[in-house]
């Protein structure tokens, strides 16, 4: 068992040039915390790979490597951290858990305000919201903003409007909220699992917060979108607010939270 206070769960994919000033931002925010941080990789090609390797030949790293082979079209990182958090659930004792993208949109320096919000016991869930006074959005392309705003809304209205930012992937939450998510049949391995996850801890009386962001963009064109992508996201957010509000979320034995593979180096 892993003796941590946090675990990072750190979903990345071809970060070579992003991974060393996140992973040594994380180290300056934690300092005097005891973290670990759970990289899944779905099958990096540009070094990303050799630069972990590397970083955990070092006294302390504080690194563990998951390596998957992605199979499918499209982001996975949906199922990449339900492989971390079941991972943590089951190989360390840690309190906290905190969701980061591997490509610095996400920055280290609000680790301490969000892990402070769970510290004090008030909340299960702290999300880094973009759509708070006090926000910033930078890099971000002005129809990729729009697109990201009327996704949210119509979320919003779906699911419930008490919280404002869903597709943020920044959040902090305890070891129970992480146990909800273990405990539950997740349907989606794309980025729709931000949603159905807080749609579960919505259903459970989780206590959510939001708290104000710096969201860096990164390549985050126009181009990238695909009207198939959308009309199969808006299909899911259907899908899973119908479970929310009328029929349930399915659950699970946990010894099954392993059922999506994966092949672990430490």
């Amino acid at each position: 068992m892993i003796e941590s206070e946090v675990c990072i769960l750190l979903p990345v994919l071809n970060e070579m040039d992003n991974i060393g000033r996140l992973i040594e931002g994380i180290r300056a925010a934690l300092a005097g915390h005891e973290y670990v941080i759970c990289v899944v990789d779905d099958g990096s090609r540009d070094g990303t790979l050799e630069f972990i390797r590397t970083a955990m030949q070092k006294p302390n790293h504080r690194i563990h490597l998951i390596q998957r082979k992605k199979t499918k079209r499209g982001s996975q990182r949906g199922s990449a951290l339900f492989v971390a958090v079941t991972w943590a659930l089951r190989e360390t004792n840690c309190r906290f858990m905190v969701e980061m993208d591997g490509d610095l949109s996400h920055r280290p320096e609000e680790l301490a305000e969000g892990l402070a919000l769970l510290e004090a016991g008030t909340v299960d869930v702290a999300v880094a919201s973009k759509y708070l006074p006090g926000s910033l959005v930078t890099n971000r392309p002005i129809g990729r903003l729009l697109v990201s705003r009327i996704c949210n809304f119509a979320v919003r209205l779906l699911i419930s409007n008490s919280l404002r930012d869903y597709s943020n992937g920044y959040r902090f939450y305890t070891r129970r909220a992480a146990e909800c998510i273990a405990d539950t049949h997740i349907v989606y391995a794309s980025p729709i699992y931000l949603t159905e996850v807080m749609a579960i801890w919505i259903s459970e009386g989780l206590r959510v917060a939001e708290f104000p962001t710096h969201y860096v963009g990164r390549n985050e064109g126009l181009s990238k979108l695909r009207m198939i992508d959308l009309a199969k996201a808006s299909f899911a957010v259907f899908e899973v607010a119908t479970r929310l509000h009328f029929r349930g979320f399915s659950r699970v034995e946990r010894t099954t939270s392993s059922k999506l593979e994966s092949t672990a180096t430490s």
